[in-house]
């Protein structure tokens, strides 16, 4: 999956670009990026700011990103920053130490949601920000989502495995609620939609980057040969209504949450 998720990258840039701008990020801040992944925005963040004088640490929960992480830094020079193994829920950093906490695409994966914001906001100094990125719910991103149902509708009901994470927080309210009760207050949260567009040349590009990692790979492996060809076709026939001037473009919605402390 390390190796694989780079290739997503672009697609989910525009969300980095606008949490760091979010931010607001200012000469000599110390930042943690919590569920960095294979290093962004972590990366970005550093190209864009080394000369300010910043401090950047990632954390993700997977050795095999944090590794494809450091050797990217390392590649680029970029001494300001390091990633290193670390779960959300059990941050090894002392309190109020970070004036920056960004995570894109990180919290709904938590394994225990509540307690890793809290972790989040406790290394938060006073007058910090945190600013995260969460999917809105799965329907409301039908680039998987469209995959996910024809093989959920030709999966036995009793196999289906259960809705992914992704989801689990994409209506503004659960996302709100979850941000309070880790201690952050109502009239220092703002939440906003954002649609981040997918762009793909033609259907194939848009298969086999959407099927060969992730959380359409393990169902979609279970079925024959023959029956992922004919998955393929009934999806192709329904991405038929995503085409526009000859690309197949997908409107994902996220929502984006700044939060003071």
């Amino acid at each position: 999956m390390a190796e694989a998720f780079d290739r997503w990258l672009p697609y989910i840039q525009p969300v980095a670009e606008t949490l760091i701008d979010m931010a607001d990020i200012s000469q000599g801040h110390a930042i943690l990026d919590v569920a960095s992944g294979t290093g962004e925005p972590s990366l970005t963040l550093a190209r864009r700011y080394a000369k300010a004088g910043i401090s950047v640490v990632g954390v993700d929960s997977a050795e095999a990103m944090v590794a494809r992480a450091n050797k990217k830094a390392e590649i680029e020079g970029l001494t300001c920053l390091k990633f290193r193994q670390m779960k959300a829920e059990a941050l090894d950093f002392e309190n109020a130490q970070f004036d920056r906490v960004i995570s894109r695409f990180g919290v709904m994966l938590f394994d225990d949601p509540l307690r890793g914001v809290s972790e989040m906001r406790r290394v938060l100094r006073h007058g910090g920000k945190m600013v995260v990125a969460v999917w809105g719910a799965f329907h409301e991103v039908p680039s998987l989502h469209l995959i996910w149902e024809v093989l959920m509708k030709a999966m036995p009901e009793e196999e289906r495995p259960p809705a992914p994470r992704i989801g689990r927080l994409g209506a503004r309210t659960d996302l709100e609620a979850l941000l309070e009760e880790a201690g952050f207050e109502e009239d220092k949260l703002e939440i906003t939609p954002f649609i981040l567009n997918y762009h793909y040349d033609d259907f194939e590009s848009y298969w086999e980057i959407s099927t060969s990692a992730g959380i359409l790979k393990e169902p979609f492996d279970t079925f024959s040969a023959e029956a992922q060809a004919d998955l393929k076709k009934e999806v192709e026939k329904l991405s038929l209504s995503y085409c526009e001037n000859g690309q197949l473009i997908f409107k994902n919605k996220a929502l984006l949450a700044l939060a003071g402390k």
